[in-house]
């Protein structure tokens, strides 16, 4: 019999996918680590070689 009521975790689950999708989080995140950057702040590595990747495809692929 199937299951008429969804977890809260499911509704949440299904909301921030429909809602808020993953790359548009991705992008957000980014850009306040890319502010930090040029405000002359300091990033791990890791991530200061992902912001440049970010920003080289965002180059390439203007809007």
């Amino acid at each position: 019999m199937p299951r008429l009521k969804l977890t809260y975790a499911e509704k949440r689950r299904r909301d921030f996918e429909k809602e808020l999708p993953v790359a548009e989080q991705l992008d957000a995140i980014l850009k306040a680590f890319d502010m930090v950057l040029q405000e002359g702040g300091e990033l791990p590595y890791d991530l200061i070689n992902i912001i440049e990747k970010w920003q080289e495809i965002k180059f390439r692929y203007p809007k």
